[in-house]
């Protein structure tokens, strides 16, 4: 938290509602007393903070960042004046810094247009000014082909081409999660002909570095265009090469790392493929199609069979059809609007749809072959009982044979000595346990009676005896649905499937499809991510999706900014490849130092945040990915 990074004073606590900003005198902290409430804020010497709202606190009308900034005094130990969700600082030799507040309506409203153009009054013409907003409009407009431009920020470019003319150097956004710098050229054709130091032409920079995930980068466009303007871009962060390998981790990664979307793949793959089972015949049919087993032959029969199955869910489905219509809805809805155009988007979120209905018929196709097999093959002895319409299954009766003849003594020694020791306390032991002798009588007696009169072994083994049961009720139903010789390989016919007892179907279903989950969740884990890896890197889209899917952490940025005695303004960024996930209190943590009565203020400490990494290694290190130096304009 903010508060172990940077302890807050003394005087601070959680539910206090600050009513005077700044919050002088700062009672508890040493030199920080004498501060008086009309104090200016330029005789505080600890650090501020001034934020302003992105898009996520507008989703509640701002009432967490009102509570929790606008409300309060101190964020850990940064000082928090701000009393709107827009603010105006003036820097040092002649620097100002304007923070705007775009709202969901990506603009500014009449109050902060009349509020910075008032400010921008006491700007002189060679003061120089830095915008901070939260979208970056200049890359994501180009990433949806300037569809929207009219829409967005017409009042702030009103107010930088009127009130702030030739003042406006920098401009900083957040929102992705990386970041990048882009810089204006003569000729987008030469982007040697860089003008980094144009007065109206400001450079342009996301960082977004803090976010709970990393975002690419190589899905945004190198040159982009700024109104009439043509801008390059001159560093990233994960560099493109980076991000497109990054991108490939969907591939295997997607699954294990949302594994709660398997719920979601279990029901749509089981209902696509619902109406089909269960396929009568099916292995037969194979054979028939693929006597000399060749690989050559079991794909064209495959291709063949679900070509066919698929054309079957649109004329005859029910259920599967209801699925699949949910299945390409879902698929379509999915896929990137802002930056695809209509004809790829229907096309590829069609093929998205067609890999996960076939992946569903192939996986159908996959577990009634292997029920046939192992029923054709003897693996499974499940045969008619005579002349009547039950059916035996063997597999547990053969488990249950092999343990009476190897293992049932070792039960049978246990019971024995369990009723002359274990069960039967001696006389000493009972005087003084006679609260418990009720219990041991009928835990004896009970497994004395599961063990003589219950089957509870061969009970047990049949009620988990998927593979028979699958065996059972899948002849059962076919005897059914194949009754007269009528085609139902392919086809289960309706009303003759209401002929077949609910309590047979439910028990066919719930056993098979166990076996279909298994196999279906991680195949279709593996065709989303792999849907995902490709727009990443064929059309570059997805951006948001395909990396918050990855939760990766690393490739942290933070800024830092000094201006000089030349009024120049240089700026670092600081990147994290890695992010320690374990962490531990420091060794050398000053937290709780103090001076007599009053403790020293946390931010003269040497080492004021109380957590370090668990293990030192270099890439935890943090780097230096960009500097930039801005010329100041000379009065």
């Amino acid at each position: 938290t903010f508060e172990d990074a940077l302890q807050p004073p003394p005087s601070f606590r959680r539910s206090h509602i600050s009513i005077q900003k700044p919050a002088f005198p700062i009672k508890g902290w040493k030199s920080c007393e004498k501060l008086k409430a009309d104090s200016p804020l330029s005789s505080y010497d600890g650090p501020c903070t001034f934020l302003i709202p992105g898009n996520h606190d507008w989703f509640d009308g701002l009432a967490t960042y009102t509570r929790y900034i606008l409300s309060r005094d101190w964020l850990g130990g940064w000082l928090m004046p701000q009393k709107t969700s827009y603010f105006c600082l003036k820097l040092p030799r002649n620097w100002w810094i304007l923070g705007f507040d775009l709202a969901l309506d990506d603009d500014i409203d009449i109050e902060q247009f009349t509020f910075f153009a008032n400010a921008a009054k006491q700007m002189q013409p060679h003061h120089n000014a830095i915008i901070v907003t939260h979208v970056p409009h200049w890359v994501l407009d180009e990433y949806e082909n300037h569809e929207n431009d009219l829409k967005k920020e017409n009042n702030l470019k009103e107010l930088v081409k009127t009130h702030l003319r030739s003042k406006v150097r920098l401009r900083l956004a957040g929102d992705l999660h990386n970041y990048t710098r882009h810089s204006p050229v003569n000729n987008i054709n030469s982007p040697g002909q860089r003008r980094t130091n144009a007065k109206d032409k400001p450079v342009l920079i996301v960082a977004g570095g803090g976010g709970a995930f990393a975002h690419p980068t190589h899905c945004f466009e190198e040159q982009i265009r700024v109104g009439e303007d043509q801008y390059v871009r001159e560093c990233a962060y994960p560099s493109a090469k980076v991000s497109k390998n990054l991108s490939w981790l969907n591939l295997w990664q997607f699954r294990w790392r949302n594994w709660r979307f398997d719920i979601l793949w279990a029901v749509s793959y089981f209902g696509m493929a619902s109406s089909f089972f269960p396929l009568c015949g099916v292995y037969d049919d194979y054979l028939d199609n693929n006597s000399s087993q060749s690989l050559s032959g079991l794909l064209a029969w495959t291709l063949r069979r679900v070509l066919y199955l698929m054309s079957k869910i649109f004329v005859s489905g029910r259920v599967s059809l209801i699925f699949t219509i949910f299945i390409i809805g879902l698929t379509f809805g999915f896929t990137d609007k802002s930056h695809l155009n209509w004809r790829v988007r229907l096309s590829w979120s069609v093929l998205h749809a067609l890999a996960h209905i076939s992946s569903a018929l192939l996986v159908l196709l996959f577990v009634e072959c292997m029920a046939e097999f192992v029923m054709k093959e003897g693996i499974i002895a499940s045969q008619n009982a005579g002349n009547t319409q039950s059916l035996s299954t063997g597999l547990a009766s053969s488990i249950f044979d092999e343990y009476s003849a190897h293992f049932s003594h070792v039960l049978e020694d246990f019971h024995i000595v369990g009723n002359s020791t274990i069960f039967q306390p001696s006389e000493g032991i009972l005087k003084s346990c006679r609260t418990d002798e009720r219990l041991y009588e009928k835990v004896s007696s009970a497994f004395s009676w599961l063990y003589r009169e219950a089957p509870l072994l061969k009970t047990a083994l049949e009620v988990f005896d998927l593979p028979g049961a699958i065996g059972s009720t899948h002849l059962k139903m076919c005897k059914v649905l194949c009754a007269g010789d009528s085609p139902c390989t392919w086809s289960n016919e309706f009303m003759i499937y209401q002929q077949i007892d609910r309590l047979t179907i439910l028990k066919y279903l719930s056993a098979i499809g166990l076996y279909f989950v298994i196999f279906a969740v991680p195949i279709a884990g593996n065709v989303f991510g792999s849907w995902l890896a490709l727009s990443l890197n064929l059309f570059n889209c997805q951006y948001d999706e395909g990396f918050s899917s990855l939760r990766m952490e690393d490739y942290k940025n933070f800024l830092k900014f000094k201006i000089d005695c030349n009024g120049d303004l240089e700026m670092w960024a600081i990147g994290l490849k890695r992010v320690p996930k374990t962490w531990k209190k420091g060794p050398h943590w000053e937290g709780n130092r103090k001076e007599g009565t009053v403790t020293v203020p946390s931010w003269l400490l040497k080492t004021p945040s109380k957590w370090v990494p668990w293990r030192n290694s270099k890439k935890f290190l943090p780097e230096v990915i960009d500097h930039l130096k801005i010329k100041a304009e000379s009065s």
